[in-house]
């Protein structure tokens, strides 16, 4: 029994460290961003805290700078994941084929947008990208006559290019992941494919996306956790702006914690996006498997 017993208890022995360490780096924010979202908390009075109880989650939501915030974050989190994982679909497919050469230095060269720091990249995309006179995209916009469009400043664009500057951060993570995983289908079912005569949007909609449903469920999770949360980005080309197109929940959070100093409901919001990406991922999550035990 005690040999048994060791033997299942030894694994958590060599677990327990990196357990420990999340739970005290993740864990410990989490509480207090719960304990001060139910609290009135201000900046400049940090040690008046009154307790509200659900009196800040009530407020935020019948804020419309909230609920406005909430759709554009849902839009920017969905434009993001889907441009994503399509771009990084097409691209591992096409750097897996046979007929490409140098792969190494495609993918290294693929991996630079994702090392660049948010910020640096979101400054050289609204001054060499969206910048409305000698940006690239309206230098080649003006090739074929089309007018000059103020990416970053008018309401109806804004949105976006920030999904399409961020988009661009994020899909070399999406790249090498589906990239690693199309190498590990075997050779044969390719070939199996191309007997029947399948073209190469057949075996990818037939033979790859089916073997490739737990690395999209991976990368879907990590790009919409990482859209969700993002501000470097957003706030280094627009941000927020212009008026408030772009202003999603982390930067809202952020003007009512350090521009009101409302730290009571900045971490209401903050605690209100963790509940909703953690309820996302897991229902996501638990979809998956039940698809995965019926088929």
């Amino acid at each position: 029994m005690a040999q048994g017993l060791n033997r299942f208890t030894k694994g958590w022995w060599f677990v327990a460290p990196g357990l420990i360490l999340m739970v005290v780096v993740v864990g410990t924010p989490l509480v207090m961003a719960l304990r001060y979202s139910l609290h009135e908390v201000f900046l400049y009075r940090f040690r008046h805290q009154v307790f509200v109880g659900l009196a800040n989650y009530r407020e935020a939501f019948d804020d419309p700078l909230f609920l406005r915030s909430l759709q554009t974050t849902a839009i920017f989190t969905v434009g993001c994941l889907a441009i994503v994982l399509v771009a990084g679909l097409l691209v591992a497919f096409l750097l897996n084929s046979k007929a490409v050469r140098g792969r190494s230095t495609w993918l290294a060269l693929f991996m630079v947008p994702f090392v660049m720091t948010p910020v640096v990249a979101g400054i050289a995309w609204r001054l060499f990208i969206w910048q409305p006179e000698f940006g690239v995209v309206n230098q080649v916009a003006g090739l074929f006559g089309l007018p000059e469009i103020y990416w970053l400043l008018e309401r109806e664009t804004a949105l976006l290019a920030t999904i399409i500057a961020n988009s661009w951060h994020l899909i070399p993570l999406a790249i090498l992941v589906f990239y690693a995983a199309l190498t590990t289908i075997p050779e044969e079912l390719y070939e199996a494919c191309r007997v029947d005569g399948g073209t190469a949007w057949q075996t990818l909609r037939h033979v790859v996306l089916p073997m490739l449903q737990p690395h999209i469920l991976f990368v879907s999770i990590i790009i919409m956790t990482s859209a969700f949360r993002e501000f470097d980005m957003i706030w280094a080309l627009t941000g927020g702006g212009p008026g408030r197109a772009t202003t999603v929940l982390s930067i809202l959070a952020y003007n009512r914690g350090i521009a009101a100093q409302d730290m009571g409901m900045a971490n209401t919001i903050a605690f209100t996006m963790f509940i909703i990406m953690a309820t996302v991922a897991w229902l996501y999550i638990t979809i998956y498997r039940r698809r995965e035990q019926a088929a």
